[in-house]
């Protein structure tokens, strides 16, 4: 353990990023059927991981106490960028809840979701302007872009035995990982750090949003709903194929079960049974073992990343929190 002072990630100034988005989300609509979908939007919020990341990225930089409200800025933008993704991403699912409570869309209709996600973003780029933040702007922009295509890139997947464990990290790389990449990038510039920590601190991120995405995909073998509001094997029925699945695909004996179950789910449900055999099928080949041994190797290189960085109260948190993130 560092002898440097702890920055806990209890005491970073979260409050003060929530008082970011709510001075970027106001409006003038309280009591309107309107402003009762705005505030929904963020009546549920999440763990905060990429602020908590930009912010702890951004400790590690000389200018991190004189920037320190810029920097909370730029988290909320980065917390409602993820947040307007996800209304968006429960349009595309069709899902009635997002984390045990009624989605935007499930409650008040695709169309009003479709347009809260697009006002966020909006607004992003209005207080991005607005404070003149024009590298941050480039780099959220770029951002979206990047989650977008793999979005485009997991949906042009969709139902494809053939589906390479290379196309499933160029996407999940696109969709959750950029803005993991930019949270941590965005913290370390504007701090100030220098070039070969940012590009550090840019390669972290990218690998915590790859091991992210991992450990989200595994939960949908090794979860219950109640646990983390995610419908088990959901992803199998909708025609997602995580790397569990890819893995098993790629033997003979797992080919031979989860092919005809593929095919079939093109057309219709598959029945619980089918599932299970599924899963039982995937767990016999090894498809569990591969993915939590590829979250070991991704933790792995972002333990490397920080170790290569000057210890500090900051990088001793950043390991505590990829702890969190491998317990699947």
């Amino acid at each position: 353990m560092s002898e440097a002072k702890r920055l806990l990630s209890s005491e970073l100034p979260l409050d003060a990023v929530q008082g970011k988005i709510r001075e970027i989300t106001r409006h003038s609509l309280a009591g309107t059927p309107v402003g009762e979908v705005l505030d929904d939007v963020l009546g549920n919020p999440g763990k905060m991981l990429r602020p908590m990341f930009l912010l702890l990225c951004g400790s590690l930089g000389p200018a991190y106490e004189a920037r320190l409200d810029r920097l909370c800025m730029l988290a909320a933008m980065v917390e409602l960028t993820h947040l307007a993704s996800l209304v968006h991403d429960d349009i595309a699912d069709n899902a009635q809840f997002r984390r045990g409570k009624p989605s935007i869309q499930g409650k008040y209709g695709k169309c009003a979701a479709i347009y809260a996600g697009d006002l966020l973003i909006s607004r992003i780029n209005l207080w991005l302007a607005k404070e003149g933040m024009d590298e941050a702007a480039q780099l959220v922009s770029t951002a979206i872009e990047n989650m977008c295509l793999g979005e485009i890139g997991q949906e042009r997947c969709k139902y494809r035995p053939d589906v390479t464990r290379e196309e499933y990290l160029v996407n999940i790389g696109g969709k959750t990982a950029s803005l993991f990449q930019t949270a941590c990038l965005l913290g370390a510039r504007e701090a100030a750090c220098s070039d070969k920590v940012c590009e550090t601190l840019s390669a972290l991120g990218r690998e915590i949003g790859i091991l992210f995405q991992l450990r989200d995909d595994l939960l949908d073998f090794d979860s219950t709903e109640e646990q983390e509001g995610k419908e088990l094997h959901k992803d199998f029925r909708d025609g997602i194929y995580t790397l569990p699945v890819i893995h098993t695909m790629g033997l003979a004996e797992g080919r031979e079960v989860l092919l005809p179950l593929m095919e079939r789910s093109r057309c219709e449900t598959p029945s619980e049974a089918e599932l299970m055999r599924m899963e039982e099928t995937v767990r016999a080949c090894g498809g569990i073992t591969a993915a939590h041994q590829e979250i070991r190797r991704r933790a792995d290189a972002c333990l490397a990343l920080l170790d290569s960085l000057p210890d500090s109260g900051a990088t001793d948190d950043m390991r505590e929190m990829l702890y969190g993130l491998c317990q699947v």
